[in-house]
């Protein structure tokens, strides 16, 4: 396990379909933009660690998102995510590696109407 800064998370990049360490400063502005959406919607993963990400990638038929498994607990979405440590709402160190997580880039289809 690493503990990294308490400015520093996980990026979940659904355009390069990376996984990176970056930096959050706990601010919306900066949340919004390295989701690049404008709604965002957690995800709990444990006890310390939530995944923000775009409240519509469903809605907007993105098509790359990514499913994360940590502790037999898998979770989805489509989009891109951010993955930071949570301290009662507050911003907090992230206590888990990339090694940590079983990490799937998922493609989706959707039906033409």
């Amino acid at each position: 396990m690493i503990m990294m800064a308490n400015d520093t998370a996980l990026q979940f990049d659904a355009k390069t379909e990376t996984v990176k360490p970056v930096q959050y400063d706990g601010e919306l502005d900066t949340l919004l933009d390295l989701l690049d959406t404008d709604m965002i919607d957690t995800i709990r993963i444990d006890k310390q660690h939530i995944i923000f990400v775009d409240d519509e990638g469903f809605l907007k038929q993105l098509k790359t998102g990514f499913r994360v498994t940590h502790e037999k607990r898998a979770v989805q979405w489509a989009g891109s995510g951010l993955l930071t440590g949570d301290c009662y709402g507050s911003n907090a160190p992230v206590a888990l590696s990339i090694s940590d997580l079983e990490i799937e880039v998922l493609k989706f289809e959707y039906e033409r109407e």
